[in-house]
């Protein structure tokens, strides 16, 4: 009896669970502050979006149409981020190589991340690093393999001035 009860009180969960995901909607527009920031060895600087609040980070890049070749959005958190919480591509029309950042700006996992068609938002991907992170960094697909951009480079704000002091790796090997 105990095994019957069980199973139909997880059974209601997944339920629950599963209505509220496809009751899940889009997020509405917000407005975002930009910065300038550095990726180690990019020679130019990006200007990136701020996405600082729950509500902002919820939205993220949905229902954009395009980026910028140095353009991306930069999910700050005030807190460390467990491993198992990713990102996803709901609503997203572009794709988009993503970077998890550590406390100390340092890419521990990247992704490049596919749109998803799907209407159902419980049938989205989502994207985990395996590894605590502070903050996300979202740019256009391809960027990363373009500018040789690997596991433990670091993301830093510009200098005042908006430049970028590099360090070329490809030197120093």
């Amino acid at each position: 009896m105990r095994l019957i009860k069980g199973c139909l009180l997880v059974s209601a969960a997944m339920l629950s669970m599963s209505a509220a995901a496809q009751q899940w909607s889009v997020p509405a527009p917000q407005e975002f502050e930009k910065t300038t920031i550095c990726i180690e060895d990019v020679d130019s600087p990006l200007s990136v979006e701020l996405a600082d609040t729950q509500p902002q980070q919820a939205r993220g890049l949905m229902q954009r149409k395009s980026l910028g070749e140095y353009e991306g959005m930069w999910f700050r958190y005030n807190h460390e981020r467990p491993g198992y919480s990713g990102f996803w591509m709901y609503q997203t029309l572009i794709p988009l190589d993503i970077a998890y950042l550590n406390k100390h700006g340092e890419i521990v996992k990247t992704f490049t991340m596919r749109p998803c068609r799907s209407t159902d938002p419980s049938q989205c991907k989502s994207y985990s690093p395996g590894k605590p992170y502070w903050s996300v960094l979202e740019v256009n697909a391809g960027f990363f393999s373009e500018h040789d951009i690997r596991l433990g480079d670091k993301v830093s704000l510009a200098s005042e001035n908006g430049s970028c002091i590099t360090n070329n790796k490809n030197e120093q090997k």
